[in-house]
């Protein structure tokens, strides 16, 4: 089953000079269960918005498709619908009054959670994003990384199906980041489906199965992360010598520190280089366009 499908999602916005603007436009998707999955673009593309609509929080143009979660409509079957979701925005939004163990309190009766549960799952949450000590801390006293980790605790109290996080990581430290892509992993092998937005490109290439990019509201390129930094690769052989020699293979440049082959045969070129250069060799490799080379050439491709 699918976990998210949007039809040709649209919404309109009438700036303050009364213009109006896409900031979705026409935009569909197909996210399958069980996948961790990239929502790219940079600002001002869309994103944000469409999980406006996903959510439920922004309406959608009249005149847009539908959008599901696990097969219920965000439009006609609300409450299920947002029970099967999680959000985590990318504004940090916290209830200052409160301790942290009230503010996740409070949220577990919003979404359901049976009362003899609620006490389990908030240590559990508190567990997993390193806040077990500051369950009685007043939610305004925590540091900016700890409010971020909190809006995540809200959002996987009651479990949801469907988790979003937009932009989890922003201006989190290293050690943050990388407790934030655990917990990740560890919900999605758990059977939780995940949408991720960031402008981190290494965390797309590290976590996500598949993505979709996003540019002025319309969907530029989707799919799964590996075949489209194959479709953007340049066939090159990259190879490092212990000491540079007067001599080259025909057909090989140096870049920098490194020399590159354009090859047609993998297997043949490397087997060539290796015999050309023989004990020379410190390093070869062949690798795919990294996602940063692949969102640049698409998003200014777009803008042309």
């Amino acid at each position: 089953m699918d976990a998210l499908i949007v039809k040709q999602a649209s919404k309109t916005f009438t700036t303050q000079s009364n213009r109006s603007f896409k900031a979705v436009d026409q935009v569909s998707l197909k996210i399958p269960a069980g996948q961790i999955y990239g929502l790219l673009g940079p600002n001002g593309a869309g994103k944000s918005t469409l999980i406006g609509l996903i959510s439920g929080a922004v309406r959608p143009d009249t005149s847009t498709g539908g959008i599901e979660i696990f097969g219920q409509s965000v439009l006609h079957q609300k409450e299920a619908a947002k029970r099967l979701l999680g959000v985590v925005s990318q504004e940090i939004v916290i209830e200052p009054a409160f301790t942290v163990e009230e503010v996740l309190y409070y949220f577990c009766g919003m979404y359901g959670v049976p009362a003899a549960e609620r006490q389990p799952r908030i240590e559990q949450a508190l567990d997993a994003l390193g806040l077990s000590d500051k369950m009685k801390e007043k939610a305004r006293q925590l540091s900016g990384g700890m409010k971020r980790r909190l809006m995540i605790a809200k959002a996987i109290l009651h479990r949801p199906k469907l988790l979003i996080l937009d932009e989890p990581t922003a201006g989190v430290d290293v050690a943050l980041r990388q407790k934030i892509w655990n917990l990740v992993r560890e919900l999605n092998q758990q059977g939780t489906t995940i949408i991720f937005t960031t402008h981190y490109l290494e965390e797309a290439e590290q976590l996500c199965d598949a993505m979709t990019v996003m540019n002025k509201g319309k969907v530029i390129k989707e799919g799964r992360v590996k075949e489209i930094q194959q479709e953007f690769s340049k066939n090159l052989i990259s190879f490092e010598l212990f000491s540079p020699q007067t001599e080259q293979m025909p057909g090989v440049r140096q870049v920098g520190t490194e020399y590159e082959y354009a090859y047609t045969d993998l297997t043949q070129s490397m087997t060539e280089i290796l015999a050309f250069y023989k004990d020379n060799i410190k390093s070869i490799h062949n690798e795919s366009a990294s996602l940063e080379k692949v969102f640049l050439e698409l998003t200014e491709g777009a803008k042309a």
